[in-house]
């Protein structure tokens, strides 16, 4: 079996599956169900590279097959679906909102890939969060004023040098209060 065939590999290639899926569920106009395919292809981009590392597969094909799947699904597919649901309405603002979020997108992908002071700390709102984001706008449909400048920022922060928590960060901010409440609990038990 090739290397390129592992555990995180697949993970990846679930995330770009979701992604494909979510894009017939727009075509078909089911914004609620593709914004459930992205969710799905988040959950499987959260932990392909923790099984990576897990696993000691990390590998340039997997790094390189995550970013296309990304684009596919948190880019492509966030875009058309808010695109149809919502700005099909504003010819050109829309679908120069629309193509902003997938250039951005696609261009905080490539400064992922090629800049090692971003895979210690996101510089730039990560893609993934943006095309959740983006299809629930799709999903929900709030008025298409909101939607096009709610785009127009997180296409914006994509591109941007504002530092972002990883998820990893997200995590120990998340858990440090419980930590130091059993670390707390402990002390007291032991006086």
């Amino acid at each position: 079996m090739s290397a390129r065939v592992n555990l995180a590999n697949l993970l990846t290639s679930g995330n770009l599956a979701a992604g494909f899926l979510a894009l017939i569920l727009v075509e078909r106009g089911d914004y609620a169900w593709a914004a459930a395919c992205i969710g799905a292809a988040a959950l499987l981009d959260s932990i392909d590279g923790l099984v990576a590392r897990l696993t000691n597969s990390e590998c340039e094909f997997g790094s390189q097959l995550d970013s296309l799947a990304d684009l596919v699904s948190f880019g492509v597919a966030p875009a058309l679906a808010v695109y149809l649901s919502t700005m099909e309405s504003m010819p050109v603002a829309g679908v120069g909102a629309c193509m902003g979020f997938l250039l951005c997108g696609a261009y905080r992908l490539a400064r992922f890939q090629v800049d090692d002071a971003s895979r210690k700390r996101f510089i730039g709102l990560s893609i993934p969060p943006s095309g959740l984001i983006v299809s629930g706008l799709a999903a929900i449909g709030p008025p298409r004023g909101l939607t096009l400048a709610m785009v127009i920022v997180i296409s914006l922060l994509m591109v941007s040098r504002i530092p972002f928590p990883t998820l990893a960060e997200v995590r120990r901010l998340l858990l440090a209060p419980a930590k130091r409440a059993r670390v707390q609990a402990a002390q007291a038990i032991r006086k």
